[in-house]
């Protein structure tokens, strides 16, 4: 079977003409409700704009280029957060008081950003934080990808949120098909027609309830046998770029 590969490295995202932000699941099924409580949806001037996830009551988790205009902060005033549900017409938006985008951020690596909610989230079945992932996967590793992001190129984006599984693909495999170098690269692979999409970028990739990387760039168009990118979650200081250990460090 013909299959599509997603790379979730440590801090990636570039402007390079091949790539485009990362905006929808494609393939895959709708979530149920409370299925992904950490899920939310980042929405900007009342449009929607990335996925990110929860990992504290006041502290959300997405691509820097989701809270970037380039390289210019866009004020946090325009920004809500929409937690609580998989349907983006129910559950409830909450103001953001500051955003945090990775102070080197502007290449394949640190696309990485913290968002802080003027107001502490009120955990319920529908809300709760993720915990982040501080292990290596192996080979063949099952996660979830889910998004709110478009169906496919061209395609809006949908008010319910899809999730799709992937698996973990080698390192040689993910630096032949995309040129990264770096180290800490994580791989996936899925079939093809299936994968991140616009819209999907800032949201989770999950293994057993434990967030293994934040999405961020997909290849020559949604759902190819090219790779899909993004960040991971090890805090290793043998590996390049931005962790997201490193990223909790700031100041609170």
């Amino acid at each position: 079977m013909k299959c599509a590969t997603i790379v979730l490295a440590v801090a990636v995202a570039t402007f390079a003409p091949s790539l485009a932000e990362s905006r929808r699941i494609v393939g895959g099924q709708f979530a149920e409700e409370h299925q992904f409580p950490y899920q939310i949806g980042l929405f900007l001037d009342g449009n929607f704009r990335c996925g990110g996830s929860i990992i504290d009551s006041q502290w959300i988790l997405t691509a820097s280029h989701c809270v970037l205009d380039g390289v210019d902060k866009i004020p946090a005033k325009g920004f809500k957060v929409h937690v609580g549900s998989a349907n983006l017409e129910q559950g409830q938006l909450y103001a953001v008081a500051e955003t945090f985008a990775h102070e080197q951020y502007g290449s394949f690596q640190n696309d990485i950003a913290l968002i802080k909610l003027q107001d502490k989230l009120e955990f319920s079945e529908g809300v709760q934080p993720i915990e982040l992932n501080t292990v290596e996967l192996p080979v063949d590793t099952p996660v979830i990808i889910s998004g709110y992001g478009r169906i496919g190129d061209g395609q809006p984006i949908s008010e319910q949120l899809k999730y799709n599984t992937a698996f973990v693909e080698s390192k040689e495999i993910c630096r032949s098909m995309t040129g990264l170098s770096g180290k800490g690269l994580i791989c996936f692979k899925s079939p093809a027609d299936n994968g991140a999409c616009n819209g999907d970028s800032g949201g989770p990739a999950a293994h057993n309830d434990k967030l293994v990387g934040v999405a961020n760039f997909v290849l020559q168009g949604c759902g190819t046998q090219y790779p899909d990118g993004g960040n991971g979650t090890i805090d290793d200081s043998d590996k390049d770029g931005l962790t997201v250990a490193d990223v909790l460090k700031i100041e609170q």
